[in-house]
């Protein structure tokens, strides 16, 4: 399947490209911040458990916040909020730079900088219906997730590496607040971003009726139920990698954990063909089954990394896969493994991507205009809050176990889970009532 030419065509479209320039500043800012502050507190406390602590300061405000947030981002002018949040995100990555060296004030810090992005985060999904054509959703989602792809190869794989180790870590966090505040300049030209209005504008209460709202579109849709669910899994899932991949890096792979970025850095390229495929692919076979179809991929590419020894002895006896750059990069004899671990990184990143582009254009395609600020944010909490428990208990265990048996575990119940939800009837969508056929009234 080709790219088509309306997604190209959306370039044209210069609100959608001022949003995704945005977009794409200031995830190079967020990831090279959060880049620096995992690296900082991996070399601080040597622990799985603090890493697990960061992530969760990062999801806990979308858990208790982010539906409220999302119906604030229906109500209010979507161009301020994002221009709001984005100027307060690179005031709370300058004072990082203070705190370096003491992980609880980071944690903090980075608690605040996400509350604050809660209110941005769902601004920015639910933008799109008002900058392009419903048929041009996928098209779209696929180019935000482009921008987020090279804010992450930008920011945590070329930036904030080679900050840490030719500069400082106050360098790279200087250099992150720079560019969220770039980004707040650049989103202040996006117009057309009006308040939601009508009979679906939000209501007026606090967190239960806007998580309430936002479930009634999740709960009602099939489609809308499969793409939650997907996207809640693989979500977790991407947490605990994130979570593991340093130790992973450090006591699976034997090198340096700020290594991490050469071993992951392939992801981009399955990335990459996943945004060129999954809209063309969407509107052929379906967005819902591209999104299924990413996360029956995800999970067994996960299964790969937590096998990769004997996935190596299998393949590795029988080709030559060594890569000279990498020998020479990550200062090791044999990189048999660090390079097995680089190819799995290609499927991985293109099912998670898929998955990303698909599942969202699935909940844009769902919810009603007045109400995608708040049907994305109760995915985000949900997500979160769905994942926050497995993530601790990922943590503790890998200190136990190891990195790789946690991993193959993960994988196992997590593709059970989704399964189980993709099939059942008791948790998502009723099924639809059949019409009684006319004429079959009762003749007696």
């Amino acid at each position: 399947m080709a790219v088509q030419p309306e997604d190209i065509r959306l370039l044209a479209n210069s609100r959608f490209r001022r949003l995704m320039e945005a977009r794409a500043v200031a995830q190079t800012g967020q990831n090279a911040m959060l880049y620096t502050l995992l690296i900082l507190v991996v070399n601080e406390t040597a622990s799985s458990i603090h890493s697990t602590l960061l992530v969760t300061a990062w999801m806990l405000p979308a858990i208790v916040i982010g539906v409220p947030a999302g119906g604030v981002a229906d109500v209010l002018p979507k161009r301020g909020l994002i221009v709001t949040t984005y100027g307060m995100r690179a005031a709370l990555a300058a004072a990082m730079i203070l705190y370096v060296d003491n992980v609880w004030a980071l944690y903090v810090l980075t608690l605040a900088f996400s509350c604050v992005g809660q209110l941005g985060g769902p601004a920015e999904a639910a933008a799109l219906p008002n900058l392009v054509r419903r048929d041009q959703l996928a098209g779209a989602n696929s180019w935000m997730v482009l921008s987020l792809m090279v804010g992450q190869g930008a920011g945590a794989v070329a930036l904030a590496p080679l900050l840490l180790k030719f500069v400082a870590a106050e360098a790279a966090l200087a250099i992150a607040a720079l560019l969220l505040a770039a980004a707040a300049f650049i989103a202040t030209s996006v117009t057309g971003l009006r308040a939601g209005a009508g009979p679906d504008a939000p209501p007026s209460g606090g967190l239960i009726e806007s998580l309430a709202a936002g479930w009634t579109v999740l709960r009602t849709s099939r489609r809308a139920f499969l793409a939650l669910v997907y996207l809640t899994v693989v979500g977790t899932l991407a947490k605990a990698l994130a979570v593991l991949a340093p130790h992973y890096t450090r006591d699976v792979l034997k090198i340096d954990a700020e290594n991490t970025v050469f071993v992951v850095a392939p992801a981009a390229i399955g990335a990459l063909l996943a945004l060129v495929v999954t809209p063309p692919l969407a509107r052929w076979v379906g967005a819902a089954r591209m999104a299924a179809f990413g996360f029956v991929l995800y999970v067994l590419g996960i299964v790969g990394l937590g096998l990769i020894v004997f996935v190596r002895d299998v393949i590795v006896e029988n080709l030559e896969l060594g890569l000279p750059f990498v020998q020479r990069e990550v200062g090791v004899g044999s990189v048999d493994i660090v390079t097995m671990a680089m190819i799995l990184a290609v499927p991985v990143g293109f099912a998670a991507t898929m998955v990303g582009v698909a599942g969202k254009a699935v909940l844009n395609e769902e919810a009603p205009e007045g109400k995608q600020g708040r049907v994305f944010a109760t995915q985000g909490a949900l997500s979160d809050a769905l994942s926050l428990v497995p993530l601790f208990a990922i943590g503790g265990v890998a200190e136990l176990v190891g990195v790789r048996s946690v991993l193959l575990v993960a994988a196992v119940a997590a593709f059970l889970v989704g399964v189980y939800l993709s099939v059942s009837r008791r948790f998502g969508p009723p099924r639809p009532v059949r019409a009684a056929p006319t004429g079959s009234a009762t003749s007696s």
